[in-house]
């Protein structure tokens, strides 16, 4: 008995990608058009220039999912092969990428049902910058539903020795948001978590935490580096705490920008127990943000560190970070290694080298002494968390 099966998205999408491309190729070749010069081709035919840079980029592509975005309507494909019929191309080629056009536009018709679905079908497959699309949609779209958003969320996490104890580690935190606007009243949201777990989320060993800023109110915030209309309280959650924005001015009357952290000494393992296997540091994205900056300063002591992995989990709805549950999401960014000593300023966070230095100088190290491992992502998902984990060295 044989059983017939439909094909996969991925492979039905694919094919007929192909088809088209292999059509429009044979196309250009028996009319003499050259792929590679779009204008010229625009130039000779009478055709729109964005038309036929759309076709280059089909013709040039060896990735049928990158190109899918370019693929003219029905109509435009119409257009371009009536002026290649103009220009006495042969009938059966014409003939050739009008089936194949008829072919992707049954493909999308069984798959998405419109060209605007297929899209976001793509977006979430893409081999360079998967969800890009669906990420910048996403964050205009929570900014209104939930009613703020900021240019950026800043995170940096600083590891060395411990001088006393070798097999622990130092860690100091900053934590903050850019340009943070309420779009309409809110009267309490999260901004940040101050959580610490072990990898099989038991409790760990108590804390003791430093302040970076001496003096002011809160411990932990960074008051010399807050600025604009803030307000913000704390409360305790499972394994940590919450600071939480209250109500303020909307709109620009009422931008901020807000950072707080701390140094924790001799906090963590160094080497892998029966609790840790790896180090994990995670910046939480629970506001709309244009920009995610994550920062990991490396001393040049803790080799085993020095190429983590990058993993992005959404945030389900009620769980908070290092509790789960988690849902994997599809991330192409990457580290940049900006080596040791190399000075960390940023436009995207304003006075971050002035930030950088005074936890250096409140923790006792040396900025040579680091390398800086950035992470920028545009458009983060929110509510997600962004991990950079490494494995933990055998004791």
């Amino acid at each position: 008995m044989s059983v017939f099966t439909e094909p996969t998205f991925t492979d039905d999408c694919r094919h007929a990608v192909q088809e088209l491309r292999r059509a429009l190729l044979s196309l250009y070749r028996h009319a003499g058009a050259d792929p590679g010069k779009p204008q010229e081709v625009s130039r000779r035919f009478g055709l729109n220039k964005n038309l036929t840079w759309k076709i280059a980029r089909i013709l040039s592509s060896d990735d049928a999912f990158a190109a899918v975005s370019h693929v003219p309507g029905a109509a435009g494909v119409e257009i371009v092969l009536a002026a290649f019929a103009d220009a006495q191309a042969p009938p059966e080629a014409i003939a050739a990428v009008r089936e194949a056009s008829v072919r992707y536009d049954q493909m999308i018709e069984r798959h998405a049902g419109d060209r605007a679905t297929l899209e976001l079908l793509i977006d979430g497959m893409g081999s360079e910058r998967p969800l890009e699309v669906s990420r910048k949609i996403a964050f205009r779209g929570n900014s209104g539903v939930w009613g703020l958003q900021a240019r950026a969320r800043m995170t940096s996490q600083f590891v060395a020795p411990n001088r006393d104890d070798p097999t622990r580690l130092d860690l100091a935190l900053v934590g903050g948001f850019v340009g943070l606007c309420r779009l309409r009243p809110v009267a309490r949201w999260p901004l940040f978590y101050v959580t610490s777990y072990n990898d099989d989320r038991s409790t760990p060993g108590p804390t003791t935490r430093e302040r970076i800023e001496l003096g002011g109110g809160d411990p932990f915030l960074l008051e010399s580096f807050c600025e604009g209309s803030l307000s913000i309280e704390t409360d305790s959650i499972e394994l940590g705490e919450r600071y939480m924005l209250t109500e303020g001015p909307v709109g620009r009357a009422g931008a901020a920008s807000c950072f707080f952290g701390f140094i924790d000494r001799a906090t963590v393992p160094r080497a892998r127990d029966g609790h840790n296997t790896y180090g994990e540091f995670a910046s939480t994205v629970a506001v709309p943000a244009e920009t995610l900056q994550f920062d990991l300063f490396v001393h040049r002591d803790i080799e085993e560190a020095m190429h983590p992995e990058v993993l992005l989990f959404g945030q389900l709805w009620g769980s908070r970070p290092a509790t789960g549950p988690h849902e994997p999401l599809p991330c192409a960014e990457r580290i940049h290694n900006l080596g040791f000593g190399a000075p960390p300023a940023t436009p995207i966070t304003p006075r971050y080298e002035e930030i950088v230095n005074t936890v250096l100088d409140r923790a006792g190290w040396q900025l040579d002494d680091f390398c800086c491992l950035r992470l920028v992502m545009d458009y983060p998902p929110m509510p997600s968390t962004t991990m950079l984990r490494y494995s933990l060295p055998e004791a």
